[in-house]
Parts: structure tokens; sequence; C-alpha cells
């Protein structure tokens, strides 16, 4: 009777994958001035719904440019009414000729809305540049199948 039991169990399975869909507009970016001689003032810009109809929250990075080596702080910060959609917050960089990237931001432990990470520019001594990052908001789609074959 054992094996006819395990193959009950085997046969009837489910199985859950997240997939992520983009929240916001994906052209909400900024540019980060990379060789400048001294840390510049932060800069922001407006998180927008994907229609661009509804203002979400802000991106910001502080500070906005620098020389090479600098730490840059990269925040979104998700309104209250829209924080409980977001399930995932990343930062797209793209660093001209030296390439794209993206890194997923940190939730903040002691709320919703709030996403960090933090990025230090890389280059030569002499190199100046403008990066851009496009910040993404994402929310969890959910689908359950179940194999009862």
């Amino acid at each position: 009777m054992l094996p006819c039991v395990l193959l009950a169990l085997v046969g009837c399975t489910s199985d859950s994958e997240v997939s992520w869909t983009q929240y916001n507009a994906s052209d909400n970016a900024l540019t980060i001035a990379v060789g400048e001689a001294e840390p510049t003032d932060p800069v922001s810009v407006v998180l927008t719904s994907n229609t661009g109809a509804v203002e979400l929250g802000t991106g910001t990075s502080d500070p906005g440019g620098g020389p090479v080596g600098t730490l840059h702080t990269i925040t979104v910060q998700v309104a209250d009414e829209y924080a409980s959609d977001i399930g995932r917050a990343s930062v797209r960089l793209d660093a001209g000729d030296r390439g794209v990237d993206e890194f997923d931001m940190e939730a903040d432990a002691t709320g919703e809305g709030y996403w960090v990470v933090e990025l230090t520019s890389v280059g030569s001594a002499d190199e100046v540049r403008a990066d851009t990052l496009t910040f993404r908001l994402w929310t969890e789609n959910t689908s359950t199948t179940d194999d009862s074959g």
C-alpha cells in the first residue's frame, strides 16, 4: 500500500510562481554627474504611474554627482496610498560605455514604501560622464497551478 500513497502524494502538487509587473512609468529616470570636482546637491525625480497620470513617490540620489569613487545613496519613497502595492524596487544604471546593470533595492525594515541601495561611481581619475538611473517599482503577480494529473 505504501507505493500507492507515495504516488498519490507526488501526483497532486501545487506550484506557486512569482512574477513581477512594472508599476511605474518606464521613463522615471535622473542623471548623475560622474567626474565632478566635489559632491553635488541631491537630485530627484517624481515617480509616476505607468500612464504618467498619478504621482507615486520620489526617486533620489544623494549626492547627485561627484568625483569617481563617490558613494551615492539611492532612495525611493513611495506615497503611503501606493506603498502596499509595491513588492520590490530596483534601479537600472546606464553608465554609457561602461555598461548597464540593474540593482535591487532593500526595503526599509521600519515601514512600507521606503527603499534604498548604495552605489559607488567607478572610472578613471579624469573620467567625466553622465550616468542615468532609471527607477523601477514592481508589483507581484502570483499564479498558482494545480496539477492533479
